[in-house]
């Protein structure tokens, strides 16, 4: 039976973390970071709510390592073309805030709701954000993308039209992305 160790007591089970995560997930996808506590958690994962504070001290804690393993879109290879590599984003972006974090805890985000959360989605993202603003630096120096164009407005631009996308039509439509894409790259890409 699979486990992680503690430091005092039984070792833990790595199925009650799954599912402790998957809870918890589920209630910050559908209803935001208001919906997710020890005892809702404790009741959607039938997980005793001593053995959740166990692992998680606080409510705060608990979706603080929710965040570790929804905000992280893993590297992006630096070598792809322009366009491919804002589709990429794009296709990020979409996962992020539509798969991962879902339409509850975006809502919370955009709404501030919860100034806690959205400071700590921010956060996690900012880092994120910063290296890909880093490799389109590296593609302006390259000579692949104009010399005036501005990473961060570039990828607040991405943001902005998923979320309007999302905001008009309940979420992406067939072929958006490369309608997107095809949209803004002759403004970026130098040829």
């Amino acid at each position: 039976m699979p486990h992680t160790t503690s430091h005092r007591g039984r070792p833990r089970l790595e199925s009650t973390d799954q599912r402790i995560f998957q809870a918890a997930r589920e209630l910050l996808r559908l209803k935001g970071p208001a919906a997710v506590n020890i005892d809702s958690v404790a009741a959607r994962s039938g997980v005793a709510r001593t053995t959740i504070y166990r692992r998680h001290r606080s409510r705060d804690e608990l979706l603080q390592a929710i965040l570790e393993h929804l905000i992280d879109p893993g590297p992006l290879a630096p070598d792809l073309p322009v366009e491919e590599k804002l589709r990429w984003v794009m296709d990020q972006i979409s996962e992020i805030l539509e798969n991962r974090l879902g339409p509850g805890a975006t809502a919370a985000i955009i709404a501030d709701s919860d100034p806690e959360f959205t400071a700590a989605v921010r956060s996690r993202l900012a880092g994120r954000l910063s290296s890909l603003a880093d490799l389109m630096n590296v593609d302006i120096k390259a000579g692949l993308l104009q010399p005036t164009t501005d990473p961060d407005t570039v990828l607040g631009v991405l943001v902005g039209a998923y979320l309007a996308e999302v905001l008009r039509f309940g979420s992406p439509r067939a072929g958006w992305t490369d309608r997107a894409v095809a949209l803004l790259a002759p403004a970026v890409v130098n040829n």
